[in-house]
């Protein structure tokens, strides 16, 4: 299989509620938009985004999953629409043999369209792409919008570590990590 940069392939085009949307590859001219939606979902408090992302911390972590891209190891999709990013969707190396890691982030006001499912299904397809027969994921038990997705999907429950995760943004200052696996 041969590995490029791979940056900006279109993967699905599709309108909800009004609102025309693009999902493909991430691109390096995604920079700024990709930092500014890290840093909203920061001023939402989303429990997956611990810092404000600020240019550097935005280019580094861009910069990583780009170069995880052409290494054909990894995979960063981006959702957007009006040339806002408003999603993302990983995967990244995982310690599981023949598994990788999904990670799924959307904006607050773009959800329940539909957006995570979308990403979800094109990352399965992604994963398989790269030779993968398993996809693992984690999940804070405080998110059950996720777990349900995630369950709804074919993910199932293989572990927990009970109060786990300490925050503020938890029920109760903690919440439990959920590690989830579905066969491909």
């Amino acid at each position: 299989m041969k590995f490029g940069t791979d940056e900006g392939r279109l993967i699905e085009q599709w309108s909800v509620d009004g609102g025309e949307y693009v999902m493909r590859t991430a691109r390096w001219s995604d920079l700024a938009s990709y930092g500014a939606m890290h840093r909203e979902l920061y001023k939402e408090q989303v429990m997956a985004s611990p810092k404000n992302a600020d240019t550097r911390v935005a280019g580094e972590a861009l910069g990583g999953r780009l170069t995880d891209m052409a290494c054909g190891v990894g995979v960063l999709l981006v959702v957007d629409t009006d040339g806002r990013i408003v999603g993302e969707g990983t995967l990244q190396r995982s310690n599981g043999d023949g598994s990788i890691t999904l990670g799924l982030l959307i904006l607050k006001d773009f959800r329940d369209k539909g957006i995570g499912r979308r990403l979800m299904g094109a990352l399965e397809g992604e994963a398989r792409r790269l030779g993968k027969q398993r996809i693992d994921l984690t999940v804070w038990s405080a998110n059950e919008r996720g777990y349900h997705l995630y369950t709804s999907m074919g993910y199932r429950e293989i572990g927990r570590f009970p109060d786990w995760i300490r925050s503020d943004l938890a029920p109760g200052g903690t919440s439990d990590l959920v590690w989830m696996l579905k066969d491909l």
